[in-house]
């Protein structure tokens, strides 16, 4: 599993599958119901927030070329901070591949499989990347870069077919529940950005590190649009969605495109290919993770411990006991957690690391100068 070089478009198309999964899983409905008719205010707002996190981020790593955040953990705290710092990647990517794959298995279960056994469906998705892994993060890049415009263009293609059902009033009262609900606790809503978390890897990936500033910014912008245009979308279209069944929102709205007699019930190619898309991010969070775990163990062959990662991740998911509890820890657990290592721990680790950094390169200019002079 060697550590290839991926172009701008394989790297923005990366980054850019991993945040449109969040629009496809259902993210929009956490915005709504927890703002209410200003979940596209919220949304501006968590988009301008999460772009300028990103330019930070960006800043941040500029005094570290190609380097990722377990080599500057390193730099910083030595092995055992690279360690702790890895453990809990490894952790968070985990639980990403469990949720995201029971999620998605359920609810194809029950859109098209309702007699099918659930197993069966999870076990697609986790053989399926276990395979993909097989190849490296270099064909993954290059299929998912052939995905992406499929996806992205799935997705519009179903937000301008929804517009014939607009009503501009659900957008009042502007500030829906509450300038507090908006503005404050509508913050936590930054958690749909999740995605900031494999950017703090993308550096070496990249050709030229000059280029992550570039692919970083452009591949959250795209993604802001899409999370907007999705969300007002379903704000304009149902006023229920917040006490809506569907465990995906959007697909809602693959009802209403059709033309005449020649399309109809498109619903189904849209599914399929939000499956490709599911699969795809699945890959990749399982490639991180075999990214992650080298890094720390130094071992060359990653193919049995992507078997393991498998296993683990297909019986993981089969202890989630239906969408509520899934629901219920995305709510609670994971949107905090990732909140909290991202924000809180990961950047501050950057910070330190850039101190020390400017602390070391005094000294050092220090040095120089004393010995000039004499």
């Amino acid at each position: 599993m060697n550590l290839s070089k991926l172009e701008n478009l394989e790297a923005i198309a990366l980054i850019g599958i991993i945040m449109i999964n969040k629009i496809i899983l259902n993210f929009q409905k956490s915005i709504i119901s927890s703002t209410g008719s200003s979940a596209w205010l919220n949304t501006i707002y968590i988009c301008i927030i999460a772009i300028l996190f990103t330019y930070l981020i960006v800043r941040l790593f500029k005094n570290f070329p190609n380097l990722d955040i377990l080599d500057i953990s390193n730099y910083l705290g030595g092995k055992f901070l690279k360690v702790i710092i890895g453990i809990m990647y490894i952790m968070l990517f985990i639980v990403i591949s469990v949720l995201l794959i029971r999620n998605f298995s359920e609810s194809l279960k029950i859109i098209y499989f309702n007699s099918s056994p659930i197993v069966f469906l999870i076990a697609f998705f986790v053989v399926s990347s276990c395979i993909a892994n097989k190849y490296g993060i270099k064909v993954i890049a290059k299929v998912n870069l052939i995905l992406a415009p499929i996806i992205f263009i799935s997705i519009i293609l179903i937000l301008f077919a929804s517009a014939k059902g607009f009503i501009f009033q659900r957008l009042l009262p502007i500030l829906g529940y509450g300038f507090n609900e908006t503005f404050f606790s509508g913050l936590t809503n930054i958690f749909g950005f999740s995605g900031l978390a494999y950017i703090f890897f993308l550096q070496p990936f990249l050709k030229s590190y000059k280029d992550f500033k570039k692919v970083s910014i452009i591949s959250f912008i795209i993604s802001s649009i899409y999370l907007f245009l999705s969300v007002i979308c379903l704000l304009l279209v149902f006023s229920f969605v917040t006490n809506s069944n569907e465990s995906i929102s959007i697909y809602l709205l693959t009802r209403m495109v059709r033309n005449g007699d020649f399309i109809q019930r498109a619903n189904a190619i849209f599914v399929l290919i939000w499956t490709l898309s599911v699969l795809s991010y699945s890959s990749i969070t399982l490639y991180f993770m075999l990214h992650v775990t080298k890094k720390l163990t130094n071992i060359e062959n990653t193919n049995p411990i992507n078997y393991c990662y498998g296993s683990l991740i297909l019986s993981s998911s089969l202890l989630i006991a239906n969408i509520a509890q899934y629901t219920a820890f995305t709510e609670t657990i994971l949107k905090y957690g990732t909140i909290i290592f991202i924000f809180f721990i990961n950047i501050p680790v950057l910070i330190f690391a850039n101190i020390k950094h400017l602390i070391y390169t005094k000294r050092k200019q220090s040095k120089l100068s004393k010995n000039e002079a004499t």
